[in-house]
């Protein structure tokens, strides 16, 4: 038994208090992370939401306060926004923007450096040569609106979109840096100059297979270093003459023994065409891959505006399959219907009876009841809602500013499966929370620590990062005021050994001096312990990594 003043010890950690001191249905509470919902002095972030046309290769950065950890050694790379317009078009959500490259690199001892380049696609390309951004594929609105004649041409030009804005990613057995995008289509440009190197696919399908989607997002076996990612595949004729029915392809990038890239499909998973789900993201554990079928369901209605083609089905079900990476078997389980983009982990373990369990964390809309196909998912990146004062998310968007972070359980054993909400460990409750990243040693292993990114919406944007310790329930935050930090980025400290013993890096736009510097903080305490100078305002980016100096991958 325990003796009573131990359980009040218990009872007054901090953990304990805060599990105590927020409920359900509470705007505020205390013992969690704080987020300033203040409405004074606030202005709107337009500088994070406009062209940055500069391209800069190897600029010296300047520290402007505090001390860059002697320690870090590596480069930091982050995909996202360069131009929304060229001439007289434009574009109006960040996912539909020219991409652009960026890089900040640290060398012990010396300066840290800084360089930026547009991505060179066709899209890019063609657009320079005639002096007018192109028509293609789009989520958002393009102003003026493609014609007829545009459209046509659009199925010769832009029969894929090539337009990777959105996570970069480092493969194994490939030289270079490869940017993606939802098609199976990728760049790889130079670590170091940022040039272009390559355009390609990566698995050779037959003259008659048409490949559609794939993750942004690679996922990394936690052991060996290999990459998993899905391709959407279908005969040309679906099936009725070719025997190539649709479904998924999923694949295992590696290198051979010369030490180039080799790819190999682990299994298949059968879909049919009018079920075709958005997959942004997927995980992997040391003995399976996971492929997560949400209920954002793609229809094939416009060749030309992909948000046509999305919309939230509340008739289909989650499928979550889990694939073995030794035999390419696998198992669904179903789930209410649901959607996210983002998997925070997936991970492996034995549960008290010694049955496999795979576990799976989403930040995920508490409820789904009031989400309607008003907008498309993707609008809510849409920047002429986001600059705009009259527009209100809570009315809008209402499901998406008001997040749980969600575990699924799936016994491989059994075949049963569980839900689980994890506390709600922040204030304001109304807040939209995403852009998880976690420490890489972590990744398809048990972990307690995710960073992830806060956004305000109908309060002029204010942004911030939040840390959640969904072990032992406590969480902590960083926000100030017309700062807007985007999606920040985990280095561990080498020979750490606390989950979140490194650093924290991400560009902070200012919106009253409408200038960007690095910022760099302590991730266990939140605190800035750097801010580094820009040569350049930062637009909004999408996701970033981190790649050590001495890494293999």
């Amino acid at each position: 038994m325990t003796p009573f003043y131990l359980t009040i010890l218990l009872l007054l950690t901090p953990a304990a208090l805060a599990a105590t001191q927020c409920s359900e249905g509470q705007d505020k509470c205390s013992g969690y992370a704080a987020f300033d919902d203040s409405t004074e002095g606030r202005v709107q972030p337009e500088g994070l939401f406009s062209n940055e046309e500069s391209e800069i290769t190897e600029a010296q950065l300047k520290l402007v306060d505090g001390k860059v950890p002697e320690w870090l050694a590596g480069t930091m790379y982050k995909v996202g926004v360069g131009a929304y317009s060229v001439g007289e078009r434009k574009v109006n959500n960040v996912v539909d923007a020219l991409s652009k490259v960026y890089k900040w690199t640290f060398v012990p001892g010396g300066e840290p450096s800084f360089s930026a380049k547009f991505l060179k696609t066709g899209i890019f390309n063609r657009s320079v040569e005639t002096g007018e951004l192109v028509p293609h594929k789009i989520v958002g609105d393009m102003d003026p609106p493609v014609s007829t004649f545009e459209k046509a041409k659009m199925t010769v030009w832009d029969s894929r979109r090539d337009n990777n804005n959105i996570t970069p990613w480092k493969l194994k057995g490939r030289d270079g840096i490869t940017v993606c995008g939802e098609a199976p289509l990728y760049f790889d440009v130079h670590p170091d100059t940022l040039d272009h190197m390559d355009k390609y696919t990566l698995v050779s399908q037959p003259w008659f297979v048409k490949e559609f989607m794939s993750a942004s997002h690679f996922t990394r076996h936690p052991s060996t270093g290999d990459s998993y990612n899905y391709i959407y595949v279908t005969g040309l004729d679906k099936g009725m003459v070719s025997g190539v029915e649709p479904h998924f392809q999923m694949v295992r990038f590696t290198n051979d023994i010369t030490g180039k890239a080799a790819t190999e499909v682990v299994g298949t998973i059968p879909s049919p065409l009018d079920d075709m789900r958005i997959i942004h993201s997927m995980g992997v554990t040391e003995d399976y891959v996971i492929l997560p079928r949400l209920s954002l369901r793609v229809k094939l209605e416009s060749p030309f505006h992909v948000c046509t083609n999305i919309v939230f089905d509340r008739e289909a079900p989650t499928q979550i399959h889990v694939m073995s990476l030794k035999d390419g078997t696998y198992k669904t389980f179903m789930f209410d219907p649901f959607i996210s983009v983002h998997i925070i982990n997936s991970f492996q373990r034995k549960n008290e009876k010694g049955e496999t369990e795979i576990v799976v964390d989403y930040p995920t809309p508490t409820s789904m009841k009031e989400f309607d196909d008003t907008h498309c998912y993707y609008e809510i990146l849409n920047k002429d809602y986001i600059l705009d004062d009259n527009f209100v998310y809570r009315k809008e968007f209402q499901p998406l500013t008001d997040i749980t972070i969600r575990r699924f359980v799936m016994n491989m054993e059994t075949g049963e499966s569980e839900v689980r909400d994890h506390p709600q460990m922040w204030s304001p409750r109304i807040l939209h929370v995403d852009f998880p990243y976690i420490n890489d040693k972590h990744r398809g292993k048990p972990f307690c620590v995710v960073y992830l990114h806060t956004i305000q919406w109908d309060n002029k944007n204010a942004m911030g990062l939040l840390k959640l310790n969904l072990c032992r329930q406590e969480s902590s935050n960083w926000d100030d005021l017309n700062l807007f930090p985007v999606e920040p980025v985990f280095v561990g400290r080498p020979g750490g050994r606390k989950e979140d013993d490194g650093v924290l890096m991400a560009p902070v736009f200012n919106a009253i001096t409408q200038d960007s510097e690095l910022y760099i903080w302590d991730a266990e305490t939140m605190k800035v312990i750097a801010r580094l100078s820009s040569p350049i305002r930062i637009p909004w980016t999408n996701h970033g990594m981190w790649v050590d100096a001495d890494s293999e991958f």
